[in-house]
């Protein structure tokens, strides 16, 4: 909880009420509520996973300041500034914290229950990185070094596996063998050539706020990612959350598949937003996004459990081992349609399905 300090640091009184908010892997959450009924979102940032927070607050008021000037269809959450201006307080004990505004009649959800959902989510995620097309990427810094670095982390993975800290690998050798088989997938990415970018990094549909009244999407929020990167990268995190069957966190795999109204729906809503600003190599390579970002997340859930559980917050200890064969089942599920997929691209980018 927070001291005396960060409530005088915002200018909060100590009367503040503070709930828990969300269901973040990462951060401490709170929902503030003052004596007068005013809320605030409050937060504690994990400097294990963000040891550079400085670098996350610089980032949020570039990013913050460009999309205002744009004049976008999109609600903002601003920052409390603090007493010194830069939004943020490491207190006694090391904890960094910052204070959001928090945008009222609004709901999140963990995965989209219907194409007019994913269709209104892939429209404020496509907003949003057209709003960034023309930020210069060296304006802002890099959060999470070599956070999509795929390469990099399947050499991390491959030492895990050597390693087998938890003594866990027997019962995994299945997915292991399977993201081996797969990780060409990052070479390829690699080779692409593909534009350094200003990206969300995280635009999972549960960090997109849905009005409660009109149910249509207006926020992006939880811009702790935010750095340089690849549109394909955020356009194969919105397939991850907006298009399957059930959340990363069903363990019947037989459940988990990619629903191919909700993928039609997510493109419908982002491509629009975004087409004018994509360079032919983004057009024709965005589904590699998804079976990219899908592999790399079922790689980094897989890890942990061999690593002992390290990085993800789990309810229980098969947690980590669940939502990587979930990640896997979907992946499977992309590549099955695949054909599919990428005729409902072409349609919707205007360009010849890619074979």
């Amino acid at each position: 909880m927070p001291s005396p300090t960060v409530f005088a640091y915002f200018g909060f009184t100590e009367d503040l009420h503070l709930e828990p908010l969300g269901s973040g892997n990462i951060n401490d959450t709170w929902l503030g509520t003052s004596a007068t009924g005013e809320k605030v979102v409050l937060q504690r940032i994990n400097t294990v996973v963000f040891p550079y927070p400085e670098r996350i607050m610089h980032n949020y008021w570039i990013v913050l300041a460009h999309l205002r000037s744009k004049n976008l269809k999109l609600r903002l959450p601003n920052l409390f500034p603090g007493i010194d201006g830069q939004g943020y307080l490491f207190d006694e004990e090391g904890n960094c914290w910052r204070a959001v505004q928090y945008l009222e009649n609004t709901f999140a959800v963990e995965h989209a229950e219907e194409p007019s959902q994913a269709r209104h989510a892939g429209a404020v995620v496509g907003t949003f990185l057209a709003g960034l097309a023309d930020l210069d990427p060296s304006e802002v810094q890099d959060a999470l070094p070599g956070f999509h670095d795929s390469l990099s982390r399947y050499q991390h993975f491959l030492k895990a596996v050597k390693a087998d800290q938890a003594g866990r690998l027997a019962e995994v050798q299945t997915e292991v063998d399977f993201v081996k088989r797969e990780a060409a997938v990052f070479e390829k990415i690699n080779q692409l050539g593909l534009p350094l970018r200003v990206v969300h990094n995280d635009p999972k549909i549960a960090n997109v706020l849905f009005d409660r009244s009109s149910h249509e999407a207006i926020a992006l929020i939880d811009w702790d990612t935010i750095q340089a990167g690849s549109f394909l990268s955020d356009f194969g995190d919105m397939v991850r959350s907006m298009a399957p069957s059930f959340s990363e966190d069903e363990p019947d795999t037989s459940n988990v598949h990619l629903e191919v109204p909700l993928f039609e729906g997510l493109v419908r809503g982002f491509v629009p937003t975004i087409r004018s600003v994509l360079t032919p190599v983004e057009k024709e390579n965005l589904l590699q996004g998804a079976f990219w970002i899908i592999l790399e997340q079922m790689m980094r859930f897989l890890g942990d459990y061999l690593n002992g559980d390290q990085y993800y917050k789990i309810q229980y200890p098969e947690h980590n081992i669940v939502r990587a064969r979930n990640q896997m089942a979907l992946y499977q599920s992309i590549k099955e349609k695949e054909e599919e997929l990428q005729q409902i691209l072409a349609k919707h980018l205007q360009i010849h399905a890619k074979a």
